[in-house]
């Protein structure tokens, strides 16, 4: 301990030799994540989390793909529990977690929902920036593939070359890369103020019904819809809630992806391309990969913060506390973080690696961490080599968490300084990072 704490020391006068992130080209692939939410509109807080889930910014290490769909209504849910209307969910006042029978249940109809609703097809469209006013004149393009990959001039040269078996091979090289990480995380919240711990402390919201008579809902609730009280709880304390997040994944092979570019593909109009792709209700499918839970609870003074400023606050972190612990359990849902540089104190002595990951991917000391090198195979795919294992230096872990800074007196330095553990190659920056199972 007495080392370590040596380090952390020596760490503020470091010289820093790390490369700026704008320098750092890399040809690693983000996981694409599509964000959903299990609305509950006869909970008290159930209004004020909708509109707070709607306006989330994007978690900044996927490359967002949230589509038209993205809220399942709870009311409009059958057959998980029998006789009653929606999901398994917490119990206010008691044992807030879902028995593993019960998350297997709801996992189930909301798998079969996703499908039914043609989610994965609904992301193809996206990955393939399906447009137009009509059958007639829609179309697909590479605009989407090439903002998110290396590949930007090889692309726009095969196209140009038309439907060459050529071009085709680079599309289908570049596309499984990045289609196959394409993930769906669906969350379900319940919230408790300090106030009403002992207590169900439930309202039902009225006027909604008419506005979600369908399963699912988009992003935007008209302004015309009920309200809760403005005034409830002004003295509110604080906040527990339960999230417990459903995994899905786009399934996308090559056989699927085959179909796709000799059936429905086409940069130019084509109608009949167009109608048979919409027609398709059995190829593109998500499949359910697991769950996680969490509690999380934020206590504050009164006056700290307004009550939709604490509910923000909690439901990003409880979402975020959830997608950290699925990445452990997930290796393809693993993010891949670049190494910015070695760090150095003013003698010239390593301290160790810094990379942009920390608290809210769930960087603790008792993880260890992969470092990979990108390379390219035969056939043009992105593969990674394992070059060494590291681990987060103590008292040097980044508190990234949602409005953190703002909440924290911290110095600002950004990134977890990690230390090597075992090594084949030496470390460069732009190798990547990635949690060991």
């Amino acid at each position: 301990m007495k080392r370590l704490f040596i380090i952390s020391i020596s760490a503020i006068f470091a010289v820093v030799s790390w490369a700026q992130t704008n320098n750092i080209n890399t040809p690693y692939y983000r996981n694409a994540l599509t964000s959903m939410m299990i609305y509950h509109p006869e909970d008290e807080f159930g209004y004020d989390v909708y509109k707070i889930f709607s306006h989330l910014p994007a978690l900044e290490k996927f490359d967002n793909h949230d589509v038209d769909l993205r809220v399942i209504n709870n009311d409009a849910v059958t057959g998980v529990q029998g006789k009653d209307k929606g999901f398994h969910r917490q119990q206010y006042g008691g044992s807030m977690v879902l028995t593993a029978a019960e998350k297997n249940k709801n996992a189930v109809v909301i798998e079969k929902l996703l499908n039914d609703a043609q989610m994965g097809k609904r992301m193809v469209a996206k990955w393939f920036n399906l447009q137009g006013n009509s059958v007639d004149s829609a179309t697909f393009s590479t605009k989407v593939l090439e903002s998110r990959s290396d590949y930007n001039v090889t692309i726009s040269e095969a196209i140009m070359a038309r439907y060459t078996t050529e071009g085709i091979n680079v599309l289908q090289t570049v596309s499984n890369d990045l289609i196959e990480h394409s993930f769906i995380l669906v969350s379900d919240m319940t919230y408790i103020t300090a106030e009403q711990r002992a207590e169900v402390g439930k309202k039902v919201l009225a006027g909604l019904g008419e506005v979600f008579d369908a399963v699912f809902t988009g992003s935007n609730l008209g302004d015309h819809a009920a309200r809760l009280g403005e005034e409830i709880a002004d003295s509110f304390t604080g906040f527990k809630v339960m999230t417990h997040s459903y995994l899905f994944q786009l399934e996308w092979n090559d056989s699927i992806s085959n179909i796709f570019y000799t059936k429905y593909y086409t940069q130019t109009p084509n109608p009949e391309r167009i109608k048979a792709f919409l027609a398709d209700k059995s190829l593109f499918k998500v499949k359910y990969l697991g769950a996680e839970s969490s509690v999380y609870e934020k206590t504050q003074k009164k006056g700290k913060y307004t009550r939709t400023g604490l509910l923000e606050l909690i439901t990003r972190r409880s979402i975020d506390k959830n997608i950290a612990e699925l990445q452990s359990q997930y290796e393809a849902f693993r993010i891949k973080t670049p190494i910015m540089g070695a760090e150095y104190n003013n003698k010239g002595k390593l301290l160790g690696y810094r990379a942009l990951v920390g608290q809210k991917e769930g960087v603790s000391e008792g993880r260890k961490y992969e470092v990979i090198e990108t390379v390219i195979d035969a056939k043009g795919r992105v593969r990674y080599n394992r070059v060494a294992t590291i681990k987060p230096v103590t008292n040097q872990i980044w508190d990234n968490r949602f409005n953190a800074l703002l909440e924290n007196d911290v110095d600002g330095t950004e990134g977890t300084l990690f230390t090597v553990v075992s090594s084949v190659k030496q470390i460069q920056p732009g190798m990547l990072i990635r949690e060991q199972k």
